[in-house]
C-alpha cells in the first residue's frame, strides 16, 4: 500500500517541472457558463453550463480549476455531479484540498481536459445581475485584529463577454477609525516597554519550542513504531484515547510499539513557575520529537505554533465529540471570534468519525481534506456498547442514585453559552424547576448533568427527592443506561445516546440566536432527533403529553453510523498503526493527493494571455498568503505562525 500520510512535496524540484498547458479556448470544443451559485458555510458550490461540439471527446473526464491573474492554478473545485450538460462543482475556500486558505488574487474558472484548455467558464446573464448577492466576508480573529476574508464574485469589466471571476482578498484593518469615537488614551512609555517585553518573551518561548524541537528531532528522526497519546492535563486521558492504548495493550502490541503519554497543559503560565514552565516546555518538544505516531483528542495549540516533520509523523484526531450541530474550527468563520487562517487543526494526517456521510463535517471544521477522515467509528463507544459493561454501570448508578429505582429518568444535559471556558454558564433562570417538579408526577426523576465548563451548581435544593445534580459523575454515557428520556439542546451526547433508541427532546430557546452567532452545520431542526420546544412551556407540554417525534431517532443512526460494534478502537489500530486502510479509501486519498501534487508542479496557464476572457496583466496578488498575513510561507512548511495574538483557541463541543 502506498504511504499515504508524507505531506505533499513542494520543493524546488517539483518547481521545476512545469506542465504548460494547451490553449484550446477558442477551438469552440466546449463552452462553459456558470448558472447558479449557492453557499454552505465556507463551502461555495456553482452550477456550470458545460456544451460540447460534435468533435469534442466526451470520454475524457472535464477538470476545473480557479486560475489567477499570473495564470496559476491555486485550487481545483471539487465535482459534486452531473446532470445532463449541467456540472455541479464546489471549492471550500478555507482548504481547496492542501490545507491552506485559496490564496488572494482573481480567478477565472477554466475548464480543462488533461493537458488541454478547452474552455473558460462565462456569467450567465440573469445571474450576472445578481453576483454581488452571493459575495462573502468572512470575519475572524476577534475584535483586536479586525481581519477578513472576502470572497467576491464579478465579470471582467469592458470584455464584450461576461468572463466569471472570483476575487479573494485577505485583507487586514483598513486603519479606518470612528471619527466619532472618543480617541484613546496613549500609552505611558512604561506601558510601551511592557507590551514590548512581553511580546519579545512569547516570540522567544515560541522560538525556543521549536529549537528543541528540531534538536530532539535530529536525535529521534530514525525512531519507528512510537506513539503518543497526547492530551490536556486539565481533562486527564480522555475515552477515545484511553480506549484506543488499552486495546494496543490487550492486543500484545505494546510489544512491539514504544508507548508514551504526555499531557500538556493550557493553563500553563498561571499554574506553574518559570522553571517549571521551561521543563514542560522541554518535555513535550521531546515528546513531540520521539513520536512517529501522534494521537490527540482535542486542540493542541503548540501545533499551530511549531513546525512539525510531517514527512515523518503521522497525527490522527480521535475526536472528543461525535457529531453534534454546533460548528467549530473553520466552520465557524465568518464570526468574530472565530480562528486565524492557520491553526493546529491543519496538520491532522487523519481523523475519524461514525459514518463516511458525516466525514465532511469533521474536515470542514478541522480544514483537511475529507478523503483523510475516515469511519472507523468512535472508540470510546466499544466499551459503551458491551453488554456486560451495561449491566455494571447499571446496577451501580442505581445504587448510586437509588431516587432512580422505580422511576423513569430524565436527564437534563445541555452544553454551555458563551465563547470559551472562562465565560461558559447557563440560564438557569429561564427554567420553572417548580413547574417540572410538578410535570415529574410519580413518573420522573430528573438528573442534571452541566458541561463541565460551568462551575455554577445547578439551583435545585428544594426538590431533592426528585432532582439531582450528577454534573461532578465522570461519564456521562453510563448515565444513558438508565435514562428514558434526554433533554438537551445543541450538545454532541445525542450521538451515544441514539444508540439506546430512546427519545429526546431539544430545549432550543435561543435558537435562533445560537444559529446566528454560532452556527449550525445542519438545519437544526430537520437534524434534531426528536421534537424541538423553543420555550419551557412547550418543553413540559412535550414531557406531559410524551411528544417526542422518537420516529427522528431511527434516520439520525441510519446518516451517523456505517458500523454498530465493539470494533472501532480495533480498526483503529489496524488501519492507522498497521497500515490496513482498506483500499477504497487509500484510492480516495491518493486521487485528491495526486490533484495537490499536480498544482505544486506548478501548471502553467500563460497561454491564457491570449484568449480574451482572461486577464491580460498578470496580478502579483494570486501568490500565497505571507507569513506576516497569517499563513505559512510559500515554501510548503506546515504550522508557520500567524502573527502574535491570532486566535489559537480551542473550541469544547
Amino acid at each position: 500500500m502506498a504511504d499515504v500520510s508524507k505531506e505533499l512535496s513542494t520543493n524546488e524540484n517539483d518547481r521545476e517541472q512545469t506542465i504548460l498547458m494547451k490553449n484550446l479556448t477558442g477551438s469552440g470544443l466546449l463552452s462553459a457558463t456558470v448558472v447558479g451559485i449557492r453557499w454552505e458555510r465556507v463551502t461555495v458550490t456553482f452550477d456550470v453550463k458545460v456544451v460540447f461540439s460534435e468533435e469534442a471527446d466526451r470520454t475524457q473526464p472535464l477538470v476545473f480549476y480557479a486560475v489567477n491573474g499570473a495564470f496559476q492554478a491555486r485550487a481545483v473545485f471539487r465535482q459534486e455531479g452531473v446532470e445532463g450538460d449541467l456540472y455541479t462543482v464546489s471549492l471550500n475556500v478555507t482548504n481547496p484540498g492542501n490545507a491552506r486558505c485559496v490564496p488572494t488574487g482573481n480567478y477565472s474558472m477554466v475548464i480543462c481536459q488533461r493537458k488541454n484548455m478547452l474552455a473558460v467558464a462565462e456569467t450567465d446573464v440573469p445571474l450576472a445581475l445578481r453576483l454581488q448577492e452571493f459575495s462573502r466576508n468572512f470575519l475572524y480573529g476577534g475584535k483586536a485584529r479586525r481581519k477578513t476574508y472576502a470572497v467576491t464574485f464579478l465579470v471582467k469589466e469592458w470584455a464584450e463577454t461576461l468572463p466569471f471571476v472570483m476575487h479573494i482578498l485577505h485583507a487586514k484593518d483598513a486603519g479606518m477609525g470612528d471619527i466619532y469615537a472618543p480617541a484613546k488614551k496613549k500609552p505611558s512609555f512604561m506601558d510601551q516597554q511592557k507590551k514590548s517585553i512581553t511580546a519579545k518573551k512569547r516570540k522567544y518561548a515560541f522560538k525556543l519550542l521549536q529549537d528543541m524541537y528540531d534538536h530532539y528531532r535530529k536525535k529521534y528522526r530514525n525512531n519507528k513504531k512510537t506513539i503518543l497519546f497526547l492530551y490536556e492535563a486539565n481533562y486527564n486521558m480522555a475515552s477515545n484515547l484511553r480506549a484506543v492504548q488499552k486495546r494496543i495493550k490487550e492486543r500484545g502490541l505494546d510489544r512491539e510499539f514504544t508507548i508514551l503519554e504526555y499531557a500538556w497543559f493550557a493553563d500553563m503560565p498561571s499554574v506553574y513557575n518559570k522553571s517549571e514552565r521551561l521543563e514542560h516546555q522541554r518535555a513535550l518538544a521531546e515528546y513531540l520529537a520521539r513520536a512517529n505516531i501522534i494521537f490527540v483528542d482535542n486542540y493542541v495549540p503548540a501545533f499551530t505554533r511549531m513546525r512539525l516533520d510531517l514527512e515523518h509523523t503521522t497525527i490522527i484526531n480521535l475526536w472528543h465529540a461525535g457529531i453534534g450541530f454546533k460548528a467549530v474550527g473553520y466552520s465557524r468563520w465568518g464570526h468574530l471570534a472565530a480562528s486565524a487562517p492557520f491553526l493546529a487543526h491543519r496538520v491532522y494526517t487523519y481523523g475519524v468519525c461514525g459514518s463516511r456521510q458525516v466525514s465532511h463535517v469533521f474536515a470542514e471544521a478541522w480544514g483537511i481534506n475529507p478523503e483523510r477522515v475516515l469511519p472507523t467509528g468512535m472508540p470510546r463507544m466499544d466499551k459503551y456498547l458491551d453488554p456486560a459493561h451495561r449491566e455494571e454501570k447499571t446496577k451501580e448508578l442505581y445504587e448510586t442514585f437509588p431516587l432512580c429505582q422505580g422511576k423513569k429518568v430524565i436527564l437534563f444535559a445541555p452544553t454551555f453559552r458563551g465563547n470559551n471556558h472562562p465565560d461558559a454558564h447557563y440560564p438557569f433562570e429561564i427554567m420553572d424547576f417548580e413547574k417540572l417538579y410538578e410535570a415529574c408526577g410519580d413518573e420522573y426523576v430528573v438528573l442534571f448533568k452541566m458541561h463541565p465548563w460551568i462551575s455554577t451548581p445547578v439551583p435545585i435544593e428544594a426538590y431533592s427527592d426528585k432532582f439531582v445534580d450528577v454534573t461532578s459523575y465522570p461519564d456521562i454515557n453510563d448515565l444513558f443506561y438508565i435514562t428514558d428520556l434526554l433533554i438537551t439542546d445543541y450538545s454532541s451526547c445525542i450521538y451515544e445516546f441514539s444508540l439506546m433508541h430512546k427519545p429526546m427532546l431539544f430545549f432550543a430557546f435561543d435558537e435562533m440566536q445560537y444559529s446566528i452567532s454560532r452556527g449550525f452545520h445542519h438545519d437544526y431542526r430537520l437534524a434534531a432527533p426528536g421534537k424541538v420546544c423553543n420555550t419551557f412551556e412547550e418543553l413540559l407540554t412535550a414531557i406531559r403529553e410524551k411528544d417526542f417525534e422518537i420516529e427522528k431517532v431511527e434516520a439520525y443512526i441510519k446518516r451517523n453510523f456505517d458500523i454498530i460494534d465493539s470494533g472501532s478502537s480495533d480498526r483503529v489500530i489496524d488501519w492507522f498503526l498497521l497500515g490496513q486502510i482498506p483500499e477504497q479509501y487509500v484510492r480516495e486519498i491518493e486521487a485528491r493527493d495526486e490533484e495537490m501534487r499536480l498544482m505544486a508542479q506548478q501548471l502553467d496557464f500563460s497561454l491564457l494571455q491570449t484568449a480574451p476572457s482572461v486577464s491580460d496583466e498578470a496580478d502579483e496578488d494570486g501568490e500565497e498568503l505571507t507569513e506576516e498575513e497569517g499563513e505559512p510561507s510559500p515554501s510548503g512548511a506546515q504550522g508557520q505562525q500567524p502573527e502574535e495574538g491570532a486566535n489559537g483557541t480551542g473550541e469544547e463541543e
